[in-house]
């Protein structure tokens, strides 16, 4: 169990700052271009649900790790 949280304590940040940088930049895109579409596509909702999935599994396993500590 806690290889498993120690592997997710490292990873969860990670990932979490590559979708988020990634949704900053459809974002500035889509400002610049409303052809594009980015924020109104079925990608963009996934991937906003992954980011929020991930941010509360994140959080999940931080309080945990610190409340053991």
């Amino acid at each position: 169990m806690k290889r498993l949280l120690r592997f997710f304590d490292r990873l969860l940040p990670h990932i979490t700052l590559i979708l988020s940088l990634m949704l900053v930049t459809f974002f500035v895109i889509d400002r610049f271009n409303e052809a594009m579409a980015f924020l109104n596509n079925d990608i963009t909702k996934f991937l906003v649900l992954i980011l929020s999935l991930i941010c509360l599994v994140g959080s999940v396993c931080r309080i945990v790790s610190r409340h053991k500590k």
